[in-house]
């Protein structure tokens, strides 16, 4: 009787401890291309590309669905048109970017797909053109929504590729640039990657 009871616990600890124990870890190194067009006060504008780099660390919380997090530094900016001479150029920022996206996987042998989405911290720490570092807003915030696909190469190794859109809820300026009040991000980015992770 007592045998039974310690199997039937056992049973239900192994139950409730699955998930748990295909959730995994991964980390590797992240590399892309940065095509901006932000909002500059709703004028017309034309779009940059800028380069982008850093790194992805995921951790799983169900055989599905994972918490991921793609620091990268990221080169955005814009060329745009405005009334006053002094804000007519080109504007180019370099921000550290911080998302934390909820990630949704679905995967059969060694090909998968994936989606994302989530809010992203961005912290500038370059700026250049008509636009200085001093005029320029330390922080701010925007949200990310992207997919992609993976592709197993080695016993626990993927390949992955995907194209996000990123778009900013605050304005890159501090306070006012010419005539210019309000510059808000807008890109669209396309990374390549390298996942290094634990078994499933």
């Amino acid at each position: 009787m007592n045998a039974m009871k310690m199997l039937r616990i056992l049973t239900m600890t192994a139950a409730l401890a699955a998930p748990t124990a295909m959730a995994g870890w991964g980390i590797g190194p992240l590399v892309g291309m940065n095509l901006a067009n932000p909002d500059v006060d709703g004028r017309g504008s034309k779009s940059i590309t800028g380069w982008a780099f850093g790194a992805r660390l995921e951790t799983g919380m169900l055989p599905f669905l994972s918490l991921m997090f793609d620091p990268m530094l990221v080169k955005t900016g814009a060329q745009f048109d405005a009334s006053s001479t002094d804000a007519s150029g080109e504007g180019d920022f370099v921000a550290l970017e911080i998302p934390a996206l909820l990630k949704a996987q679905i995967k059969i042998l060694n090909l998968g797909v994936y989606g994302f989405l989530g809010p992203d911290l961005v912290i500038n720490t370059q700026a250049s053109g008509k636009v200085t570092q001093s005029e320029a807003a330390s922080a701010g915030f925007a949200g990310q929504v992207g997919a992609g696909v993976l592709i197993g190469i080695a016993p626990f190794v993927d390949l992955t590729a995907d194209a996000r859109y990123s778009h900013g809820f605050t304005d890159l300026i501090d306070g006012a640039k010419g005539d210019i009040k309000h510059w808000r991000s807008r890109d669209t980015r396309l990374t390549l990657g390298v996942l290094l992770h634990t078994p499933l």
